[in-house]
């Protein structure tokens, strides 16, 4: 997911260059199993301070489900808008002045490569559910015998009481002592 820019950068400030993206993922991140290419369209916009990458990607996921621990596909749509700031002149060749919130992930490197693979990391991992669930009425697992309830019902005794509430139910048991 790196593209010369070089050319861009000689041009005329408003120039874009449009591409099609079908890659394979690299590793990433641990947290994030692709399962296909990741897929969608970049366009790289020449600007006064440097490269602006607008991308709408798309790709699928693996995902294990935080109820029943069941590892499913999620398909992840995302977009990146980004400026990116070049590190050399592209005429002169002399090094530039970075702005202040510059980061290191955006910026052009010395033989004007921009590269993508840390916006996409950010992108994907931006879009993850905090909690994520294999279908939206996901049983998840017995406590006690640790059973996936999806597949069916277990063998576990269903009225487990907290022993510190056991006087509550007594109260319940109790016949009304007012009247």
């Amino acid at each position: 997911m790196r593209y010369n820019v070089s050319q861009l950068l000689k041009g005329h400030v408003g120039e874009t260059r449009h591409y099609q993206l079908q890659d394979a993922i690299p590793d990433l991140d641990p947290a994030i199993k692709p399962l296909t290419d990741l897929v969608g369209v970049v366009d790289l916009i020449h600007t006064n301070e440097g490269i602006l990458v607008r991308a709408n990607l798309r790709t699928t996921i693996e995902l294990t489900c935080s109820r029943c621990l069941t590892e499913f596909a999620y398909p992840v749509h995302f977009q990146v808008d980004e400026e990116f700031h070049p590190t050399i002149d592209i005429v002169t060749g002399a090094r530039l002045p970075q702005p202040e919130d510059a980061d290191q992930a955006t910026q052009i490197d010395i033989h004007h490569l921009l590269d993508l693979t840390e916006i996409v990391r950010q992108g994907l991992t931006l879009t993850l559910p905090m909690a994520p669930l294999c279908r939206n009425n996901c049983r998840g697992l017995c406590p006690n015998c640790g059973k996936n309830w999806n597949e069916g019902p277990c063998d576990c005794k269903t009225e487990s009481l907290d022993p510190r509430l056991a006087a509550l139910k007594n109260l319940l048991d109790e016949p009304d002592r007012d009247n």
